[in-house]
């Protein structure tokens, strides 16, 4: 099973923060995890090492040190929490992601700036941390958009397509449904039934997995060709906790005016969304 221990979260004095770490702090009170709360603060904001010394002090004492002791309060099976300060000296999601992986960290959780209501064409045209962090980051990434309102992980959205290197993302649904002992939803959509069987076949396969691995397991096909739509339309119908899809490493200049899949629904799913990195370039897939 897919170890999931090492939690880091980005971490700020403002609500989408505590968001981030609220949640960060449920999923690791199931797991008994390690959340690490990483705090990024640019020199350059400051007119002297000095005066930056003393902000940071303040900002560290005053307001994020309570901020996580009250995090740890809410979820007292959290095995640790700590808090790391580093300087700006790079873009932002760079710091992230340099520190995720130097330091072997196993998922990195942020609140994403982006918000349902976004349309496609204003999604073309953005590019927030989280989605950078997203597509460049070698560890799996949880965004969300809007408040959690469930505190709980019960069911898990799997969406199956037949891109390369989809089934990338299985092993980490199977860990964290057993972990929650929640039931895994695969879904996937086509309009052409040769598609509609080679989706079928692949779907019975990875059901077959959860079974053996003792994984609730619910299905549905249907045939329609907007993925997205499908998607949209089962998390609105269904009780849904988490969504976990793949994403290919790396950035094309398309990407600049082509809003890809992963991007989509990152911007626009009402519930968390994972996202576990394929071991190499490819298309974007569900």
């Amino acid at each position: 099973m897919v170890q999931l221990k090492k939690i880091l979260v980005p971490f700020d004095d403002n609500d989408r923060s505590i968001q981030a770490l609220e949640y960060a702090g449920m999923f690791a009170s199931k797991i008994s995890g390690k959340i690490t709360a990483l705090h990024v603060a640019d020199p350059r904001d400051y007119k002297s090492k000095e005066d930056f010394q003393n902000s940071i002090n303040s900002l560290v004492n005053d307001r994020l040190r309570p901020r996580l002791l009250m995090i740890q309060q809410r979820y007292p099976e959290v095995h640790s929490m700590d808090l790391q300060i580093r300087g700006l000296d790079q873009p932002l999601h760079r710091h992230i992601i340099d520190f995720a992986s130097e330091n072997e960290f196993d998922f990195i959780v942020l609140r994403s700036h982006g918000l349902p209501e976004t349309t496609n064409w204003e999604l073309s045209f953005s590019s927030t941390t989280a989605y950078k962090v997203v597509l460049e980051s070698v560890c799996p990434v949880f965004t969300f958009t809007v408040d959690t309102t469930r505190k709980k992980i019960q069911n898990i959205l799997l969406p199956l397509d037949l891109i390369e290197g989809t089934l990338y993302k299985v092993p980490i649904a199977i860990s964290i449904a057993r972990q929650f002992e929640a039931t895994i939803h695969l879904l996937s959509a086509s309009e052409e039934q040769d598609t509609h069987s080679e989706l079928s076949k692949q779907m019975t396969e990875i059901e077959e997995e959860l079974i053996q691995q003792s994984v609730r397991v619910v299905r549905n096909q249907v045939m329609v060709d907007d993925f997205h739509s499908a998607i949209d339309t089962y998390t609105n119908s269904n009780q849904l906790d988490l969504m976990v899809i793949m994403n290919r490493p790396g950035f094309r200049w398309s990407d600049l005016w082509v809003s890809p899949k992963a991007k989509r629904i990152i911007g626009h799913s009402k519930i968390p969304v994972i996202s576990v990195r394929a071991n190499k370039p490819l298309d974007i897939g569900f």
